[in-house]
């Protein structure tokens, strides 16, 4: 069954510690982890030597954060392929704009082209958002309303279990991946190597200036 959450884990884990915890430390599931199991928006597909074989449709569920977000089962496009084991995702979204002269859909060079000569003065300039075919697909697949109108990122934490969860073990999945304040338990059994159960922090050091 996949599962899928909103954001990266915020109690830090990467993909791999994300693992560890689920399987490892707290038992919570049991991870469809085999590379001839491949779910996907279409269906799950078992892969074999001389082929793929469609094994049945997807049985899913979106977190009410997703929800809230505006993030539904439609809003992953035809052809999403999820994998299996635990996926960590980042998708950027960038709407393309131009400037206009207001209350047209004309450049400014475009408009002096049209009207000739005008008096900069008596013009007033804005920014149009182009809503090309690209991002009407993509907006599409947002609840309506819900899709960003600037460029922004979407993080998403999704896994595969062999099993449906119980209630209780949903919850505490939820809580490792979208709540701020979840604590781990037996923290010791983490590695604090860098990578290897929790995600690098990177600090950007600003444009360095005067060096030569």
């Amino acid at each position: 069954m996949l599962f899928v959450f909103a954001g990266f884990p915020k109690t830090g884990l990467n993909a791999g510690g994300l693992r560890h915890a689920i399987q490892n430390v707290e038992r919570i599931a049991l991870l469809e982890e085999s590379d001839n199991v491949q779910y996907r928006k279409e269906g799950v597909f078992l892969v074999t030597k001389t082929g793929e074989e469609y094994i049945g449709p997807v049985e899913y569920r979106v977190s009410d954060l997703c929800l809230r977000d505006g993030i539904t089962w439609d809003w992953f496009g035809e052809g999403w392929a999820f994998g299996n084991g635990v996926t960590v995702h980042k998708t950027l979204g960038s709407p393309e704009f131009r400037t206009v002269v207001h209350g047209t859909d004309l450049t400014l060079d475009q408009f002096l082209t049209w009207y000739g000569a005008t008096k900069l003065a008596d013009l007033e300039l804005e920014r149009m958002h182009v809503r090309h075919e690209g991002w009407e697909k993509y907006e599409a697949r947002w609840l309506p309303g819900a899709c960003p109108q600037e460029n922004h990122i979407v993080h998403l934490t999704w896994l595969v279990s062999k099993h449906r969860l119980p209630p209780h073990a949903y919850r505490r999945l939820q809580g490792l991946i979208e709540d701020s304040n979840c604590q781990l338990k037996e923290p010791q059994l983490y590695s604090r190597a860098p990578g290897e159960h929790f995600s690098e922090t990177r600090q950007w050091e600003g444009a360095r200036v005067g060096r030569r």
